[in-house]
Order: C-alpha cells, then sequence, then structure tokens
C-alpha cells in the first residue's frame, strides 16, 4: 500500500483498473448469469408446454381406450362371447373391430375368458395367457367394471413393458375381461414428433416401474436415478444436470417424466467466462496505456506546483506559476500566485508596522523627558511645597507624578479604571494652569472600568481637547463616558471625549478620520494614539471624530472589549 501511496501514477493506475476490473467481472458475470436465468426461464416455459401436449396426447390414448372398453361392455355380442357356449366368430370380431377401430392404430385389443386369450385384433395368432391370480386381472376382478393399469408380466423387462387397461365386462366361474395393450413403439410412434433428438420421455405407474422409455431416457439410467433419489429421501433430480418434469395423469396411477438437457451446455457457460477473462486481460493493458497518459497530463501541473511551494518555503517569496491550462489546476496556479502575492505584501507590512510601533515608542520616550529624574524631582517639590503652605504646586506635583508613575511602567496596558485616574490627575494640572476656566465630568460605568486598553490613549485626546477647545473659554466642560457595544458578532468598547469648545477644524477631522499620516504630524498625541490602537488591533479600530450641531467635538476611541491583554 505504501509502494501505491508514494507515486501518483500508481494510484491512478490502481483506482482505474479497480473500477474497470469491478465493472468488467462483476458486470460480466452479472450479464451471464442473467442470460443463463433468462434462456433458462425461456427453456423451461417451452418444456411446459412441450410437456403438457405430451401429457395430452397420452390422456387422448387412455381417454380413447376408456371410451373403446365402454364400447366393449355395452356390446351384447362381446360380452355374450365370454360365455361358455358355441359362438359366431364372424359377428364377435366384426363388433370387437367396430367398437375399437379408434384405437387399433396404437393398441392391441383382446378378449379373455378366465385367463386364456380368446379373441384378438392381432394378426395372425392370439395374445399370450394372463395368470388370473395376479397382476392386472386379479386387480380388474376386484374393482368391478372399473379400469385397471398394469404392466405386461410376459413381456417386462428393465427398458420398459406394454402398458396394460383391463375391465371385468362379465362374471362367473371363469370371468371375462376385455384386455388393450398399448406396447412401447405404439407410444413413441404417438410422440415421436414432439420429442427432440436429446429429449426423454418415461411412462411409469406410481412406483417407477416403467411402461415405456424414449429418446434420451432409453437406457433407463435418469429413472434408476430418480427411483434412487426419492428411496433415499432427498429431491428427485439430484445429480442430474437436466431438466425434469414429473406429472401424475389424473386418477389413472400414472405418472409422465419428460427429460430435457440443460438450457446452456457446460461448454456455453465456459466460453463466457472465458470472454470475462480475455475482457479482464484486455482492460488491464487498457488500463496501463490510459493510466500512464493521463497520470501523465495529471501529474505535470501538480509537480510543478510542488516545485513552486519548495521555493516558496525556501524565501522565494517571488515565486509565480505559469500555466497554460483551462481547469481546476489553472485555479490552483493562480489561487497560487495570488497567496504568495499577499504574503508578501502582509510580510512587509508586518516589518512597517514594527517600525512605526519603534519609532512611536522612541518619539514617546523622547517626550518623557527622563520621567524617573522628573518624578524624584517632583516628589521633592510636592513636599517643599506642603512645607511652606503653596497648595497649589503641591496639587499640581502629585498629579504629575501620578502621570509619570503611569508612563514609566513597564506593561503597555493598563485597565480602565487606571487611564481614567491619570485622566483625572491630568486635569488637575490643567485646571490650576487655565485658572479653573473648565470643568471635567467621568461618567464610565463601574462594570467597565476593569477593561484592558493601551495606556496613555485617553490623556492625548483630552489634552487636545484643553489646549486646542478651550483656549477662548470661560467656562468650559469636558464630559467623557464609555459604552460597551455589541454589534455584528464583535464586543466593542467605545470611548467618547466632548467638549464645548470652538470644535475641531475640518482638515483636522477628515485627517483624523482618514488616518492622514503627513496631515497629523503637527499632532504628534492624536497621532500616536491612533496609530497604536491601528497597529495593536487592526485598522478598523482607532479614533474618529465629529461636531456635533449644539458645537464643540467628539473623539470617539473604538476598540475590542477586553480584560485581558491582548496576545
Amino acid at each position: 500500500m505504501r509502494f501505491i501511496r508514494q507515486s501518483f501514477k500508481r494510484q491512478i493506475f490502481v483506482v482505474f483498473l479497480s473500477v474497470t476490473l469491478l465493472l468488467v467481472i462483476f458486470g460480466g458475470i452479472l450479464t451471464l448469469q442473467g442470460f443463463q436465468a433468462r434462456v433458462k426461464q425461456d427453456y423451461e416455459k417451452r418444456d411446459r408446454e412441450q410437456e403438457k401436449i405430451i401429457g395430452e396426447k397420452i390422456l387422448s390414448m387412455i381417454s380413447l381406450s376408456e371410451a373403446a372398453l365402454d364400447g366393449i361392455e355395452a356390446d351384447e355380442v362381446l360380452v355374450d362371447s365370454l360365455t361358455p357356449g358355441r359362438k359366431n366368430t364372424i359377428e364377435i370380431y366384426a363388433s370387437l373391430y367396430d367398437k375399437t377401430k379408434d384405437i387399433r392404430g396404437f393398441s392391441t385389443i383382446d378378449m379373455y375368458m378366465g385367463e386364456n386369450c380368446m379373441y384378438s385384433t392381432r394378426s395372425g395368432y392370439k395374445s399370450d395367457p394372463l395368470p388370473l391370480e395376479y397382476s392386472v386381472l386379479k386387480d380388474a376382478d376386484t374393482k368391478n367394471g372399473k379400469t385397471a393399469y398394469g404392466l405386461d408380466p410376459g413381456n417386462a423387462s428393465e427398458s420398459g413393458a406394454p402398458l396394460i387397461l383391463a375391465r371385468k365386462i362379465v362374471d362367473g366361474n371363469k370371468p371375462g375381461f376385455a384386455v388393450i395393450r398399448i406396447g412401447q413403439e405404439a407410444i413413441e410412434s404417438e410422440l415421436g414428433s414432439q420429442l427432440n433428438a436429446k429429449d426423454g420421455f418415461m411412462l411409469t405407474n406410481r412406483f417407477f416401474r416403467p411402461f415405456c422409455l424414449i429418446g434420451a431416457a432409453q437406457d433407463g439410467k435418469t429413472l434408476s436415478q430418480i427411483r434412487g433419489n426419492l428411496m433415499g429421501g432427498i429431491l428427485y433430480n439430484t445429480g442430474l444436470k437436466g431438466n425434469i418434469y414429473i406429472e401424475e395423469l389424473e386418477d389413472y396411477g400414472l405418472l409422465t417424466i419428460y427429460t430435457t438437457p440443460p438450457a446452456l451446455e457446460e461448454s456455453a457457460i465456459k466460453a463466457g467466462y472465458q470472454i470475462i477473462l480475455i475482457q479482464v486481460v484486455i482492460s488491464v493493458i487498457v488500463c496501463l496505456l490510459v493510466a500512464s497518459r493521463l497520470s501523465g497530463y495529471l501529474s505535470k501541473p501538480i509537480g510543478t506546483l510542488a516545485l513552486a511551494m519548495k521555493r516558496f518555503r525556501k524565501g522565494d517569496f517571488d515565486t509565480k506559476i505559469e500555466l497554460s491550462r483551462e481547469d481546476e489546476f489553472e485555479q490552483l496556479a493562480t489561487g497560487f500566485n495570488k497567496m504568495t502575492t499577499q504574503l508578501k505584501e502582509t510580510m512587509e507590512e508586518q516589518v512597517q508596522a514594527e517600525r512605526q510601533v519603534n519609532e512611536t515608542r522612541i518619539q514617546m520616550m523622547q517626550a518623557q523627558l527622563n520621567p524617573h529624574f522628573l518624578y524624584n524631582t517632583l516628589d521633592t517639590i510636592k513636599w517643599v511645597a506642603k512645607a511652606n503652605q503653596v497648595p497649589e504646586v503641591a496639587t499640581m506635583s502629585a498629579s504629575l507624578a501620578g502621570i509619570l508613575r503611569t508612563s514609566i511602567s513597564e506593561s503597555q496596558f493598563c485597565p480602565l479604571s487606571k487611564e481614567l485616574e491619570l485622566v483625572q490627575n491630568y486635569c488637575e494640572i490643567q485646571k490650576i494652569r487655565f485658572d479653573d476656566k473648565f470643568q471635567i465630568t467621568i461618567d464610565v460605568p463601574k462594570e467597565l472600568q476593569s477593561a484592558v486598553i493601551p495606556k496613555l490613549i485617553l490623556q492625548p485626546i483630552v489634552e487636545n481637547a484643553i489646549i486646542h477647545g478651550m483656549d477662548e473659554s470661560i467656562n468650559g466642560h469636558i464630559y467623557v463616558a464609555a459604552i460597551r457595544d455589541r454589534r455584528d458578532g464583535k464586543d466593542l468598547l467605545k470611548i467618547s471625549v466632548q467638549d464645548d469648545g470652538k470644535g475641531i477644524s475640518d482638515e483636522m477631522m477628515q485627517a483624523l478620520n482618514n488616518d492622514d499620516v503627513e496631515t497629523l504630524k503637527g499632532h504628534l498625541g492624536l497621532n500616536n494614539v491612533n496609530t497604536i490602537i491601528r497597529l495593536y488591533y487592526g485598522k478598523e479600530y482607532g479614533v474618529m471624530a465629529f461636531r456635533p450641531t449644539q458645537g464643540g467635538t467628539v473623539m470617539i476611541v473604538t476598540l475590542p472589549y477586553s480584560e485581558e491583554e491582548p496576545q
């Protein structure tokens, strides 16, 4: 099996061969068996019709013989001929010939007084005596006017014996009988035109003792086999190759056995299987040729694909496949080319993104101006301000220290609650700077404050609202809110920063919404926030801006909602 799996050509050959052999072998066998069954059915139908005709002929002979016996029994001359006394022989024979004219062509008619034949239609001599104590005359004597059927004991052999029909027509010390003998030659003559050369016919009594054996059954072997099977308690046709049909002739105690050869000889069946074998050999040769051609046609583009993929794995991202086909392989080649192009573009985008992240981090570090030094210095200023009772300086120092503490932490993410605390500290500093010209309201549900977001993304937005939105306001207001929005299968966190200042310019709003890096270069904070969010989460997230109808500016930060840092 492994040897086959290692070769595409061998796999195609095995598949073709299996399918072809399955169709040829099973199809051929089913066809041959179906043909045999149909031929057998047709032959059996023909045999049944032939058997019916033969049976009707035998019945016709027996019926005519019964009618002749009825005529003899009703004739006074013939009845009187079997009583003691001198009789007119010419008158007797005239009556006998008249009553038996319909059956003399196939039988001999005798008139018996006791066991001796008195009159006969046989030319030249009378029939042999029949014992009165046994055989057919004994049966006829006991049946009182009914016909008895039996074998002629004087002429019986293994190949058959004449069929005797006897009827007692006179009672007395020496009863009188009318006896009809139907010989095998007569039956064969009557049935000869109905039997083919290989057919056989047997007429027997109920004990399978033969009256006549004709045609293929003449040697008696078939009858002997049937008799032996029945005596052995098995099916009568066991061990016999031909077809055998056994019928009982009404109430006469006779059996007709009709035999025919098999519908198809063994030689014909062997020839059919030889044809199937030849078809199998031809199919194997054709499969070899077709599989070789087809596998070459199919494996060539597959080999091209495999070679291109190998080059791609080794780092050749400019690998392309050119196939002059219009089938699925051409679609695979096109898909491979698109995949390599997209992978190359994706890798270039990843390199560019990493470069932007590094540049952004450098800019943020440069902007932090050594936060460790500033934090320590501000902590000192705070305690000096408290000692000299200058609360504004202490407040500014404490708030700025909180901002710096967050900025110097190693983690790039923090809970939303921590970011809101940083925004609050920043606004405390700016309130002192702008002499309390604005107020800030933070309205974020407590259940959302555990959401994890990149740190320092709200402070630049709030700073932009204070510096650019509140410079001309006397009593301004900044409103910070957050909601959790589930839409299109995504769980989103939306944070809005709204001010009631002079509002954002069209140029700035368009640049922010379209991620115009060149225009945003003058607004380092917003540009960094937008860049960081999209680098972490994708281009569908970031900062959007719009102007409400009542004035001012609304900045909306859209992030995926999560309470864990992204991996």
